[in-house]
């Protein structure tokens, strides 16, 4: 009997930059420290999350600025306006020795766990900016999915009941301050894995609460998620005794 399997991953758990690309990076310090080169406070609520659910967090640990892990491979912004200052020949360097490695060992990670006779509901943590080109961003917190996999909107649904329920307060939008079928790296692997076996989601969470995951809010956004995804698994396991 399939069951359900959590897999939480950080594409831009870090601005840090290798030490044989920091030549590149010699003006890019303001970026670096900003949203441009990493996602501040989403690594640690990452790992809040996967702490309360006691799996695995798999992050990447450099910067968005050197090569975009979370674009695909013709993307324009899959290279930053620094690293596009870089020869041909050390691009598709980075593309083999960064950006494959990572996403093929998330992908990888899902296919073991759906060949366990898993369903997979993978959770990619990000924060965005409150003010965005001088406007303010009224959503919170945001879940991310694709709305033409069914599956993926009602996970979301009950994760939004139970954390509305904590944190009442709280802006809580779907598919804001983007959209879940948008190009990234849950929309590629929904190409790779079908709904029946994979739910690709994406938390967005304002950096306005940066500083404050140990203070009760990283714990409700985790805990919240726990509960749906118990809920989840035992929605499934009655689905399959109805069959």
């Amino acid at each position: 009997m399939k069951k359900v399997a959590a897999l939480i991953t950080c594409e831009h758990a870090s601005n840090q930059i290798p030490s044989q690309y920091q030549g590149i990076f010699s003006d890019a310090h303001s970026d670096l420290q900003t949203h441009l080169g990493w996602d501040p406070g989403a690594l640690n609520l990452a790992r809040i999350i996967s702490g309360e659910l006691k799996t695995p967090l798999i992050t990447y640990d450099y910067s968005r600025l050197l090569i975009e892990v979370n674009r695909s491979l013709d993307h324009p912004q899959l290279f930053s306006r620094y690293s596009t200052r870089l020869p041909e020949e050390e691009k598709e360097k980075l593309k083999h020795t960064f950006y494959q490695p990572y996403r093929d060992g998330v992908e990888a990670q899902i296919g073991e766990l759906i060949d366990e006779g898993h369903q997979v509901v993978h959770l990619s943590v990000h924060t965005f900016t409150p003010v965005f080109f001088g406007q303010k961003r009224e959503v919170e917190i945001g879940f991310l999915f694709d709305t033409a996999r069914v599956a993926e909107a009602d996970f979301c649904l009950t994760w939004y009941e139970e954390l509305s329920r904590r944190r009442p307060l709280l802006v809580i939008r779907n598919n804001e301050p983007y959209a879940g079928a948008d190009d990234g790296f849950t929309t590629y692997l929904r190409t790779r894995f079908s709904g029946a076996h994979y739910l690709g989601l994406e938390l967005e969470v304002s950096q306005k609460f940066d500083g404050q995951w140990h203070e009760g809010l990283g714990t409700d956004i985790a805990e919240s998620f726990h509960k749906a995804l118990a809920a989840w698994s035992s929605d499934l396991d009655m689905d399959q005794k109805n069959l």
